[in-house]
């Protein structure tokens, strides 16, 4: 009410209360409204960098990434080594599949600031390059930035899992799990590596773990119902085959999507 006041009173020329009322508009989903506001916001001051962020920030959300390019360069002449414009530049390149601009900018954001996301996301960029040994010296990097990062720990140990490292899966998968013991995705993947060597009482009581987190999950059914079959218990398998079809069902999914199999 305040705010609206504050319009009111102005004749919708206060900055402040326009800038407030657009943050507002996008927390209620209203974007394309509150892309409108920012952008009465940059006209009233165009040498401020935040106006210009915001601007491209509610392009991004709608799917206007080039667009959003455009305001994130605009706002780095005002604005010079600014992480957020560097890494949200990096993340509208990876969408619009430009990843040599995508690289460069998250490579600029780290030299900025170290973050997480955008060692994250220059992994990800790498890994749609088809350049695993690059994404997995970005992963190391954030390892040792933040070595609790579960996200980072796992993702690490899933490549090095698919590479056919086991011994450095193991390693980084279970540091995983040790900073969260229910993290499925660390459980799956450790599972499904005591499985492939007939470890399958193992596999089961990590599998337990995970079942508590995503009951519906396709790939952990799955893998439960081979454990099954491994030790020829074949009604409990066929059972567990069938709730992986009331999952598929449930999820949409299919078999081709998954990664822990067998």
């Amino acid at each position: 009410m305040i705010i609206k006041e504050q319009l009111q009173e102005t004749t919708g020329m206060c900055e402040y209360a326009i800038y407030v009322q657009a943050l507002i508009l996008r927390l209620e989903g209203k974007i394309q409204e509150s892309l409108e506001l920012f952008q009465s916001c940059a006209i009233l001051n165009p040498s401020s960098s935040d106006n210009l962020k915001q601007v491209a920030r509610s392009l991004f959300l709608l799917g206007k990434h080039k667009a959003a390019i455009e305001f994130y360069h605009e706002a780095a002449r005002v604005t010079d080594k600014d992480w957020e414009i560097s890494h949200n530049l990096g993340l509208c390149y990876f969408f619009i599949k430009d990843l040599k601009n995508a690289e460069e900018h998250l490579n600029r954001a780290l030299q900025i600031n170290k973050h997480d996301k955008t060692f994250m996301m220059l992994g990800k960029v790498h890994l749609l390059a088809g350049d695993t040994d690059k994404a997995i010296d970005v992963y190391k990097r954030a390892v040792e930035f933040s070595p609790e990062n579960t996200e980072v720990l796992t993702t690490l140990g899933l490549l090095y899992l698919q590479l056919g490292k086991y011994q450095k899966a193991f390693e980084h998968l279970g540091n995983a799990l040790t900073f969260d013991p229910s993290n499925y995705k660390a459980i799956l993947a450790a599972g499904s590596m005591m499985q492939t060597h007939g470890d399958f009482d193992v596999a089961m009581n990590k599998y337990r773990v995970a079942a508590c987190v995503v009951p519906e999950s396709p790939p952990l059914w799955n893998n439960i119902g081979m454990c099954f079959f491994g030790k020829k218990k074949y009604v409990a398998a066929f059972s567990c085959l069938k709730e992986l079809t009331t999952c598929l069902l449930l999820t949409g999914k299919s078999c081709t999507t998954w990664v822990w199999s067998t």
